[in-house]
């Protein structure tokens, strides 16, 4: 997470050295600096400091106010706080309406056309319902912390709503669903579906393979998931890639989880399904080692996985620098954790032949265009041969150093088209 903080602050002098010190020790970086004024109290400035951790810039703030006379503090203010107040979104209509005019052409006698076109076949492609996207999200409500969880959860809906429209033009809607049961995210859904051209789950608490088969059985407009699509698709690719750079063969590879979430158990079936030699995983929960298994892969220990698996994938912080370092030459990593993990030099003369970082923002390069290709090629959902064969497809898009094109550049019309090519229905 990166903070920008604007600061003004009075220093005495010759105290300007130890406060860039304090700065620079809590990991914080000055990006702009200007000078005020002089005054009887030192020098005034105005200061712009980005950091990556809250909690280190807090520190700063607090090291350098309790420093006695040598600094004030005028004002310190967050500029990304200012700003997200009110969300993510902003709605506004596609018509002028700056006069009269304006409300009865643009407005109103536009929403008459479009009631006088509802009423042929074509009618639904002139309404939103064309280009809305439902982004949902379902949270237990009978759990303590339901409230804080269903917030948290919009405000995932919220940032994929933001990318969802910047790479594809979609119209992305967020829906916390409030459920005693998770099926009762379904019945909601199927209620609503066809106010939209498509639905993006973004996260269902205690969801399951069997919930998503019930879902995409039941739903009438293509339908997307993070967890058991995204997820599953980006680290698929990712593994041919290696595959293929590595010219190593499935029947010969054994991949390893380190923490076991829905998307690695879809994942552990489908590399199951297309023959590799062991699917190992480990999570600190019993019900994820079960759900693992049952999807074809092996329960085992982290320390199992690092001494023997030869593609190792971490999505949980479940191991000890131990472990890890215990890891054998000729591995794979692939991090997908947004905690701190170790890193290379943790591992430093093991041999690791690729340690791969990515994370969920990793995913924005790929989901926009997969469902805008979904909606277009009238796929309901992906099942496991398409997750494959979309998967086969998209690796020519990834480079050796396993970087896709450019965010900002034209990648989403590239796995667009790729997706659109499969005008059959799943």
């Amino acid at each position: 997470m990166r903070l920008i903080n604007e600061i003004t602050v009075i220093i005495r002098k010759k105290s300007f050295p130890s406060f860039i010190d304090e700065l620079y020790k809590r990991e914080c970086d000055l990006l702009e600096l200007q000078h005020i004024e002089e005054s009887g109290d030192g020098y005034l400035y105005t200061l712009r400091i980005a950091s990556d951790n809250l909690k280190r810039f807090e520190e700063f703030i607090t090291i350098i106010s309790s420093a006695g006379d040598k600094y004030k503090f005028i004002s310190v203010k967050n500029v990304v706080e200012d700003r997200i107040v009110g969300g993510l979104l902003s709605v506004s209509g596609k018509m002028a309406l700056e006069n009269i005019t304006d409300l009865n052409t643009s407005v109103l006698g536009a929403a008459d056309l479009m009631l006088e076109k509802t009423k042929e076949e074509d009618g639904r492609r002139f309404t939103g319902i064309s280009r809305n996207v439902g982004l949902i999200a379902g949270v237990r409500s009978t759990d303590e912390g339901a409230r804080v969880r269903l917030l948290r959860e919009f405000v995932g809906a919220e940032r994929d709503a933001v990318i969802l429209n910047r790479f594809s033009g979609l119209n992305g809607c967020p829906l916390a669903v409030r459920f005693e049961h998770p099926e009762d995210v379904i019945q909601v859904l199927k209620k609503i579906d066809q106010n939209f051209a498509a639905v993006r789950v973004t996260r269902i608490d205690e969801s399951s393979i069997m919930l998503y088969d019930m879902l995409f059985s039941d739903i009438a407009v293509p339908t997307i998931s993070l967890e058991h699509d995204d997820i599953p698709l980006f680290l698929l690719v990712l593994i041919i890639k290696i595959m293929m750079k590595y010219r190593i063969k499935a029947e010969e590879t054994t991949v390893g989880f380190i923490g076991i979430d829905l998307g690695s158990v879809r994942l552990a079936r489908v590399l199951d399904k297309i023959g590799f030699r062991r699917i190992l995983g480990f999570d600190h929960g019993e019900t994820s080692m079960l759900a693992l298994e049952n999807q074809g892969g092996l329960a085992t220990t982290a320390e199992n996985i690092f001494g023997n698996a030869d593609i190792t994938i971490l999505l949980k912080n479940n191991f000890d620098v131990e472990e890890f370092r215990k890891i054998r030459p000729g591995q794979f990593v692939i991090s997908f954790m947004e905690s701190e993990e170790p890193g290379l030099e943790e591992i430093s003369g093991k041999g690791v032949r690729e340690f791969i970082r990515k994370g969920v923002a990793d995913l924005a390069v790929l989901f926009p265009g997969v469902l805008r290709g979904m909606i277009d090629a009238d796929i309901r959902y992906i099942n496991d041969a398409k997750l494959v064969d979309f998967a086969k497809k998209l690796v020519v898009l990834l480079s050796d150093s396993f970087e896709f094109p450019h965010l900002f550049g034209d990648v989403h019309e590239k796995v667009y088209r790729i997706v659109s090519q499969d005008k059959s229905k799943s």
